[in-house]
């Protein structure tokens, strides 16, 4: 078997261990399910005889554990000199403390994710485990300070067992283990300071930060005091669990239990101590009088008030904020479920109580009606729920007036409220998600469209009137009359059934004829209303004033491409400054930051651009942003993420010399002993060199893996290359190897080039002597820098957050990313400077998206 990728130390050491930990993940998260669903399906049967308001208490005491929750992990932060909004302290617990449930040892691997969640307010890494670390130990002090008393209490009843006292023992020796723990790596002394130190040494640094951390023992204190708070309506939530089922209520039961519940979920490796915290907590109460069943009411009522509701309230967190991936497909899921069960409800019998009921308020032509509309919504239903994928605003419209028409049939049909029920969530999903939907569509064409459907509409109710009036006379002997044909033809046209009998035979192939162009004018209706603007292309007046401001204040490498024929511009208001930007999929791919004079006019230009993206329904990416362009976007609460970096090659001091130069040396001797040799042609480039370059590009296009590709760089277009200065690789013989063509680089000082084209055959090294004759060339031509591009996936080496860590796991360890990492590594033996480049972008879903937006505009049509 071949495998895609190869094991690598360092991936067994450190990617290994994630993987494992994320199979783990997905075991518990499936063993969860199969396991609980029966404890989930038990608590209705508590709800019967639960007293509401001990249950309300109970529910209103779960906001505020939660709340303090939060409370405690800002003052762990405000410990280390850290501030941290409550707002983000409570999405940091609720994810944690969800995605605890399916880790081993939960309580503490939790705290190795949603770090992003923090960045925002300037924390450093250090600050950010710290406050974290502080949280634990907090918690850890309250479970040991509560702990006493209960097992005093225990002591006094002669409840206490065995296993008790070992459970104390491992929470005692876990408290001062990680104590010892932290003084020996702050002090940098002991065993574990060694251990660490040899088989991570990396920690070095963060440990010297983490000595020289800010810490207020006050904020601490309170932390502890908080965090003692929670335990204590922990132990509230299990007294009222018992006194809302009509169990006589007792403090000491109340206190025990709840602390051999924390113990158990403390030293449990896996699912939170599900099942055993169950059996324990029946068992502590069985002690203090209660029958076995009422002691496992009382505990799954408890469960509800500390665990689930906890749980539930973490999985929310996850999709109820906007612009999340998965609230994405919420409201074209809901679309898609509510159109299948228009149909099946229209289809099918109603209940015979309900349209007795029904018929005492409106008439049965109103229900007859209804249940045709219930049907035809549901297969517009269908479609819509295709379009909203793609953000389509006027999917948005249309889905929202018919989720309500679906309300309203469902109601008018049978009374079908468990339907109506469904359109009403339905509704309230999609007036969440409104600003998701943005996509505009082609007005014009709508106009344009709206006469022939009116004439479509007339056609087919003109045949519907002939067709009555012929079909009916042949068939009974009575002719109808024009106004009974047009509205039998009406009724016919909407789906209803009419109160004219017909021929069978000739008749029902008439109505299903009526029938199908209806079915086909709504299709297009649907197509005509959903039909997307087009883009423009600039026109020749817009892309010389770009080249002239690009003249003025070109100051990167990639500026050359900003005016290249795959562009649009969008202009400031002073035309003395331009955006250059691509459309696909119904985002506007950006490149770089704006061609401005100043700072200031580039990000009032942003902010210009957003809003006419905006009025337009584009999405936006900024693609290879330098760090120093960052700034620029901070008010617009974008992200980023780091893609790649560029090999700047100072050229002044480069040269040969050195062990680590040594490779490139030899290679260039021995391509000079085989008669290899560069040419250089100057713009513009005669016929005959034009048809040799062209003859290298063909071949370089048949080789494996080479494309043309667009957007961050050119193809091979006779009149763009023609007016470049090449320089051409040639053997002994005069034979063209290879070429690169020279393009203009507005930064200053620096060079560059495009495309760097070789036969398949040609000689190892070759690559290597063009590229150095290439830099000897640029320097005698006065430049001080050499741009080579960028590399993909470079940069990733110490990753600060889990997206950059799953890139750096992907390019090391796939088959498909080799070809990054070759880049890389061919580009790092030149000795260049990396500067980082990023992806400015504005919702995770967007994010996911850009591979495919960027590949259609790197193809070439």
């Amino acid at each position: 078997m071949k495998f895609l990728f190869r094991l690598s130390r360092s991936y067994v050491n450190r990617s290994l261990l994630q993987v494992l930990l994320t199979g783990l993940f997905l075991a518990g998260l499936i063993y969860f399910v199969h396991s609980e669903h029966l404890q989930v399906w038990q608590m209705r049967a508590v709800f019967n005889s639960v007293h509401t308001g001990w249950l309300a208490a109970g529910f209103i005491l779960c906001i505020v554990y939660i709340v303090l929750q939060a409370a405690l992990y800002s003052y762990a932060f405000k410990s280390v000199g850290a501030v941290v909004p409550l707002s983000t302290s409570l999405q940091l617990f609720l994810k944690r403390n969800f995605v605890s449930t399916f880790l081993p040892a939960g309580s503490f691997t939790s705290l190795a994710f949603f770090e992003d969640e923090l960045d925002k307010h300037k924390l450093n890494r250090t600050q950010i485990r710290s406050g974290s670390f502080l949280f634990v130990v907090a918690s850890m002090v309250s479970v040991f300070v509560i702990a006493i008393p209960a097992y005093g209490i225990l002591l006094l009843g002669n409840h206490l067992r065995s296993i008790d006292l070992y459970a104390l023992a491992f929470l005692v020796a876990l408290l001062f283990s990680m104590v010892y723990i932290a003084r020996s790596i702050i002090r940098q002394h002991g065993f574990i300071y060694a251990l660490l130190m040899h088989y991570f040494p990396g920690l070095a640094a963060s440990v010297d930060e983490l000595r020289q951390q800010y810490f207020h023992t006050r904020m601490f204190l309170v932390a502890i005091l908080i965090s003692i708070a929670i335990e204590l309506v922990g132990v509230v939530h299990l007294y009222i669990a018992m006194a809302a089922l009509g169990v006589h209520p007792s403090i000491a039961a109340s206190f025990v239990g709840y602390v051999v519940m924390v113990i158990i979920l403390s030293v449990s490796p896996f699912l939170r101590g599900m099942g055993a915290i169950e059996v324990s907590l029946v068992y502590i109460l069985s002690l203090y009088g209660q029958p076995v069943l009422m002691a496992a009411s009382v505990t799954l009522l408890f469960r509800l008030f500390e665990f689930w509701i906890p749980f539930v309230a973490g999985l929310l967190s996850f999709f109820l904020r906007r612009g999340n991936i998965l609230l994405r497909f919420f409201p074209a899921g809901f679309m898609l479920l509510l159109g299948i069960v228009n149909i099946i409800s229209a289809l099918t019998p109603a209940i015979p109580e309900r349209l007795r009921l029904l018929a005492e308020f409106i008439p049965f032509s109103v229900t007859q009606l209804s249940t045709a509309a219930v049907l035809v919504l549901g297969v517009i239903l269908l479609v819509a729920s295709a379009f909203l994928l793609t953000g389509a605003r006027n999917a948005w419209k249309i889905a929202l007036v018919v989720s309500i028409l679906s309300l309203i049939g469902h109601l008018t049909k049978a009374i079908d409220y468990e339907e109506a029920l469904l359109a009403l969530v339905t509704i309230i999903v999609l007036l969440y998600t409104s600003k998701a939907y943005f996509v505009k569509h082609d007005i014009a064409f709508q106009y344009r469209a709206a006469g022939k459907i009116i004439i479509a509409v007339v056609i087919l109710l003109v045949y519907a009137v002939i067709g009555f009036s012929v079909i009916n006379g042949h068939g009974e002997g009575i002719r109808m009359s024009l106004r009974e044909s047009f509205t039998e033809s009406i009724k016919t046209m909407v789906f209803l059934t009419g109160s004219i009998r017909l021929p069978a035979d000739t008749g029902n192939h008439f109505l299903m004829s009526v029938q199908a162009g209806s079915v086909l004018i709504i299709a297009y209706i649907l197509y005509v209303f959903m039909h997307l603007s087009r883009n423009h292309a600039p026109d020749k007046d817009e892309t010389e004033k770009a080249a002239k401001i690009l003249e003025q204040h070109g100051n990167s490498s990639l500026d050359f491409f900003k005016v290249y024929p795959d562009k649009q511009f969008f202009f400031g208001a002073d035309d003395n400054a331009f955006i250059s930007y691509g459309e696909s999929q119904h985002y506007a791919v950006v490149l770089e930051a704006p061609v401005a004079p100043d700072e200031a006019t580039a990000q009032q230009l942003v902010y210009q651009f957003e809003e006419y993206c905006r009025e337009q329904g584009l999405r936006t990416f900024y693609y290879r942003v330098s760090e120093a362009h960052l700034a620029l976007f901070e008010d617009l609460h974008k992200k980023s993420i780091l893609i790649g970096q560029e090999a700047v090659v100072d050229l002044d001091a480069f040269n040969l010399a050195g062990s680590d130069r040594k490779s490139l040396r030899n290679g260039i001797r021995k391509a000079e002993q085989n008669g290899l040799h560069v040419d250089i042609h100057k713009a513009p480039l005669a016929p005959d060199v034009m048809q040799a370059l062209k003859k290298v590009s063909d071949n370089w296009l048949q080789q494996e893996g080479h494309r043309e590709s667009g957007f961050t760089q050119g193809i091979f277009d006779d009149t763009i290359v023609q007016q470049h200065t090449v320089l051409a690789l040639r053997d002994r013989d005069n034979n063209l190897l290879a070429f690169a063509d020279v393009i203009p680089d507005y930064r200053a000082g620096e060079a560059t080039y495009d495309m760097l084209r070789y036969i398949q055959d040609i000689p190892n090294g070759s690559v290597d002597f063009l590229m150095v004759k290439m830099m000897e060339y640029f320097r005698a031509e006065h430049y001080r820098t050499f741009n080579m591009g960028l590399a993909a996936f470079a940069g990733f080496d110490n990753p600060s957050n889990m997206s950059e860590q799953v890139i750096r796991f992907y390019r090391d360890h796939f088959k498909q990313a080799s070809r990054f990492k070759g880049l890389y590594e061919y580009k790092n033996k030149f000795g260049p400077v990396w500067e980082n480049r990023y992806l400015v972008y504005d919702q995770l879903y967007d994010l996911l998206r850009f591979p495919a937006v960027l590949k259609n505009l790197s193809d070439p049509e």
